[in-house]
């Protein structure tokens, strides 16, 4: 792994709610790391592709995979704050079942999935 992708890595692991390209691309010059936009992107791409990363659904934000690359890398499911924007991951095994039974009752052939709740944390439930 380049010293990019690990720059990447440990500056997405430190924080608590997904970042976009344009973001990590200010924060990593902003601490001494060159690296211009396109890699950035194509960084990410890759880090995506070997499922170290999800994107957030609807942009171009990412976040670590807490589980990393393996069988269960495909799982997606996070719960977000809306109100701080931290994201979590939770075991897709409890929601599989479901999942199953919505695909059979559709004659679908699943390809992927992202199941994520949104709602407001108990630190901002507390704060407002």
């Amino acid at each position: 792994m380049t010293a990019s992708r690990r720059a990447l890595i440990a500056l997405l692991a430190a924080q608590p709610r997904p970042w976009s390209p344009r973001e990590l691309h200010r924060e990593l010059r902003r601490r001494g790391v060159s690296l211009d936009p396109v890699s950035v992107y194509r960084n990410l791409d890759a880090l995506l592709e070997r499922g170290l990363l999800h994107r957030e659904p609807g942009s171009r934000a990412v976040r670590p995979c807490s589980e990393g690359p393996g069988p269960r890398a495909g799982c997606h499911h996070a719960i977000v704050c809306t109100s701080c924007g931290t994201a979590r991951e939770f075991d897709c095994a409890k929601v599989a079942p479901a999942l199953e039974q919505v695909r059979r009752a559709f004659r679908f052939r699943l390809e992927d999935h992202v199941l994520e709740l949104r709602g407001v944390c108990a630190r901002c439930s507390r704060s407002a």
